[in-house]
Parts: C-alpha cells; sequence; structure tokens
C-alpha cells in the first residue's frame, strides 16, 4: 500500500531526482465482472488514483450486455483512417505514481478495456472472429486503420506516427484466440520509437473483439531527456492486473469455438506477426502475420 506520509500526491518540490515512486497496491484491487456476447471477462483492478479527478475513470454495468450494433459508438475522426469500425468503452482506469516528500508526479498507467467491431455495411463476409486466422487478417485491418494512416508532414511525410506490432505473443491460457504486443509511438527518426501501447486482443463473439490497452505516461526525465525515475513499480502493477484478466464462455460462444476447434484443429494465432509497413497513405500496406493473412489479402485484391 502506498504510504501516504511519504508519497502524498502534493506537487511541492517538483524536482526530477531519481527515485522509486509509489502507486497503488495490488492487493487492495476489486474484481471486476463484465457481460459482453453471454460471456464473462473478469479481472481485478485498483481503485481509481488519477492526478485529474475522473479523467479515464469508466464502469460499465456488471449485468448489461454490452454487444448490440445500437450500444457501439464512432471512432473520433482524427483515429481512424475510415468509419468501418465501431467501438464502446466498458471500463477505465487511470493510476498515478508519486515520488518522496511531494517531488511530484513521476508517472501514471492508464488501463482501458474496450469492445470493437465492424459496422453494419462494413462487416468481413464469411469471416468469424473465433477463428485465429480470420482474427489475423481482422486485427491487419485493424491495425491499419487505427494507426497505419497517421505519418509526418513534408519531407518526412514517409515517415509513420506509429511502429508495429512489436513483442507479438500468441497465448493459450484463453478459451479463444488472442495475442498481446506493442504498437510503439514513432518520431522523424527511424530509431525514435517511445512510450508504446500495450494491447491485449482476443475475440467475443463472430464479429466483436476485445481490446485492452495499457499505457505508461513517463513524466519526469532528466535535462538530457532520460527518464528520471524507475518505472518498475508501473511495469508490476501492469503485470498482475494483464495476468488477473480470465474469460468464462457462454454457451453459444462455447458452441461455435468447438466448431472453429474441430475444423481448424487449433484456436493458436501465428507465432510470428511482422511489422505493418505503415504509413498506409504512402506505400500500399504490406501483411505481416502468418502466410494466411498475406494469402488472404491477395485473394482480396
Amino acid at each position: 500500500m502506498r504510504n501516504y506520509i511519504k508519497y502524498p500526491s502534493l506537487e511541492w518540490l517538483n524536482n526530477d531526482d531519481f527515485c522509486i515512486p509509489q502507486g497503488p497496491a495490488f492487493n487492495s484491487a476489486s474484481h471486476v465482472s463484465l457481460l459482453v456476447g453471454g460471456n464473462r471477462i473478469e479481472f481485478r483492478a485498483p481503485r481509481q488514483s488519477s492526478r485529474y479527478s475522473k479523467v479515464g475513470k469508466v464502469d460499465t454495468s456488471v449485468w448489461k450486455d454490452v454487444i448490440a450494433d445500437d450500444e457501439l459508438g464512432h471512432f473520433s475522426d482524427d483515429l481512424m483512417a475510415n468509419d468501418c469500425w465501431r467501438t464502446t468503452a466498458l471500463f477505465g482506469r487511470m493510476w498515478a505514481f508519486y515520488g518522496p516528500w511531494m517531488s511530484g508526479c513521476k508517472g501514471s498507467l492508464t488501463f482501458s478495456v474496450c469492445l470493437v467491431g465492424r459496422a453494419k455495411e462494413h462487416k468481413f463476409s464469411g469471416l468469424s472472429y473465433l477463428n485465429p486466422n480470420a482474427f489475423e487478417i481482422v486485427l491487419l485491418h485493424y491495425l491499419n486503420d487505427l494507426y497505419g494512416h497517421r505519418n509526418w508532414d513534408g519531407r518526412r511525410s514517409h515517415m509513420p506516427r506509429h511502429h508495429g506490432p512489436i513483442d507479438w505473443h500468441s497465448h493459450q491460457h484463453f478459451p479463444v484466440p488472442s495475442a498481446s504486443f506493442k504498437v510503439f509511438n514513432q518520431g522523424e527518426g527511424v530509431n525514435d520509437l517511445s512510450t508504446p501501447d500495450h494491447l491485449f486482443v482476443f475475440p467475443v463473439s463472430d464479429d466483436y473483439f476485445v481490446e485492452v490497452c495499457f499505457i505508461q505516461n513517463l513524466l519526469s526525465r532528466d535535462r538530457s531527456g532520460k527518464i528520471a525515475f524507475d518505472a518498475t513499480p508501473m511495469q508490476e502493477l501492469q503485470d498482475k492486473v494483464f495476468n488477473s484478466i480470465a474469460m468464462k464462455l457462454g454457451p453459444e460462444t462455447q458452441t461455435a469455438v468447438n466448431k472453429v476447434k474441430a475444423e481448424a484443429g487449433s484456436l493458436r494465432m501465428c507465432n510470428n506477426f511482422a511489422p505493418l509497413k505503415w504509413p498506409t497513405n504512402i506505400y500500399p500496406p504490406e501483411a505481416g502475420g502468418s502466410s494466411e493473412v498475406r494469402q488472404a489479402l491477395r485473394s482480396d485484391a
């Protein structure tokens, strides 16, 4: 538990001397249960402790099933390359980490859970997200539309604003296809990568998937721009929240998953998903992922 005397939220000194900050303790985290498409998504998360009151906090009723086309809204125009996708926030928290003796907030960890699907008129025909090969195709389109269209201006227009997916991991502990990876923010230089989005994705039906996102906002830096504190406590909290995520399938989803396993033989996604060719508004997108993804894109052309 955070020592509120030594690590208060007051920021009187506001120095960037190296320290090990403290944030919320996971052992006091509450249990959260979300009903999505007849399935239960469960995890543990500490209560909100943001620097900015309720910023980042989102709660949904544990009894309301959120899968319905009229429940999902549009992405903001500055996020998506098109209007093909819909989303709704299921849960959100922001946790601040403070340095000792009123030295200020050193960083924050944002945690969000969202439901994502295609608009009715743009649904993929004949693709079930519960099939791992099909879900790879869905992710390719989603990542291209969300991250791939953003580039720098002028002579550096060929430079993307993002780079990913990186550090791809296909998971077997979930009852549906699932993967975690990072998408980095990229500067105007090829090696200028920072502050990645840590993503964990998995389908909850034939037409919808859940995106879990962690973002570490590292605030305290020295004069050279290097991080001026130990970010280990933030990473430890992120790992504990991530490791607490579980999913219990409803009867209809379980039947659909059993059918996919019988036909495909496995729910495991590809072992490697190569970084995508971004920006997509300069060069035609090139498929990463498995050979099935690349073949599917060639077939769509």
